[in-house]
């Protein structure tokens, strides 16, 4: 009897036994463990099934790295890691989860390795978007701009502990270009030497080690020609017509000159007057003639004194040179034959046909 009972008991406890134990791996573990990485982070989700409302999941992160493995807890079956993530320029990394549920807890599910760095033998390379890019056309050249991924991904994970020497590396139809870190935007250009319908890029870049995925042809469709700006066209038209007005100008002022010169030379003496001809001999000296024509002169009566009287002696004309023509008429007398005047003595003036032939000089001795 003892021996049945001692039976059923070592029966009852290995059956106990077994339930325990086979309790433990009831739990499944977590299965499909993925990660998703773009340019702002890294997310990691997996699946699970058979689990209470009040089960939750235990992430262990692991990096290449030799350092304390990281661990977070919830309740989601999904979980930003970005945070966790450091150093990510010269590591791989990757998760293992597993599900806990009361007491119990399933065996860990390991997600594949992921890297920034294209260099790290890793399953998932992460990469960033190349920013989208403005093209402009110039003179046989496709000008090209683009916000700088040094500024646009400066928080993100996939750039954390960059150095300020670190620069923007890119690369378009294999020729290089750098775009520094405190620049806004980073441009540049290419040359086509031949016409075409469309113009067409690519861009590609790197920083660090870090991928900047190539873009997909980026066309520009339209000409390429000398884009020439309307000033161009309007500085020489300005100078034309300033170089007009200039000359009607001068034109202008000749003319008036002439005419002015012509309307005074026309009041000179016909002996003042320079006659078209050889030019002037430049030692000429000339001299201004002052008119002293009186237009409009006064005329003064002079009193001729009565020496019949006997009172004074009458001056003899030929010791006075300047006596007046009166004064000889008093002397020489009146002889009225005809109604002329006949002088008894030679006139110093000399007769009119002396005069006549050029005797002005001689007639000018006296004053009238």
């Amino acid at each position: 009897m003892r021996a049945e009972l001692s039976g059923a008991t070592v029966f009852t406890a290995l059956l106990l036994s077994g339930l325990t134990v086979g309790s433990s791996f009831e739990l499944p573990a977590p299965s499909n463990v993925t990660i998703t990485c773009d340019s702002y982070g890294v997310m990691v989700a997996w699946i699970s099934s058979g689990l209470r409302e009040n089960a939750s999941f235990t992430l262990q992160l692991k990096s290449s790295n030799p350092s304390p493995n990281i661990f977070v807890s919830t309740s989601s079956h999904q979980y930003n890691i970005s945070e966790l993530l450091q150093d990510t320029g010269y590591n791989h990394y990757c998760v293992e989860v597993k599900a806990r549920d009361g007491e119990y807890e399933s065996p860990p599910a390991d997600s594949q390795k992921f890297s920034f760095n294209y260099l790290q033998n890793a399953d998932i390379q992460c990469n960033l978007m190349f920013p989208p890019v403005d093209l402009i056309p110039g003179e046989r050249k496709l000008f090209f701009r683009f916000s700088n991924p040094l500024q646009l991904y400066r928080h993100t994970p996939a750039l954390r502990n960059l150095t300020a020497s670190e620069n923007l590396r890119y690369f378009v139809f294999g020729n290089k270009f750098e775009c520094a870190s405190e620049s806004k935007t980073c441009e540049g250009n290419v040359s086509f030497r031949e016409k075409q319908e469309e113009y067409c890029v690519k861009l590609s870049g790197l920083i660090r080690q870090t991928i900047l995925e190539e873009t997909k042809d980026l066309c520009y469709r339209g000409s390429l020609g000398p884009w020439v700006p309307i000033t161009i066209y309007l500085i020489p038209l300005f100078i034309f017509l300033a170089c007009c007005a200039l000359s009607l100008a001068f034109f202008l002022a000749k003319k008036i000159n002439k005419k002015i010169k012509e309307k005074y030379l026309s009041k000179f003496p016909e002996n003042l007057k320079i006659l078209p001809g050889p030019s002037i001999d430049p030692q000429t000296t000339f001299f201004i003639v002052k008119d002293d024509h009186v237009e409009n002169p006064q005329v003064i009566p002079t009193e001729i004194p009565d020496y019949s009287s006997g009172s004074s002696t009458p001056p003899s004309p030929e010791s006075s040179p300047s006596c007046h023509y009166s004064c000889r008429k008093y002397f020489l007398g009146n002889d009225l034959e005809g109604g002329e005047l006949k002088e008894k003595l030679t006139d110093p003036y000399g007769n009119g046909a002396e005069m006549s032939n050029g005797g002005l000089s001689s007639g000018y001795s006296c004053p009238h």
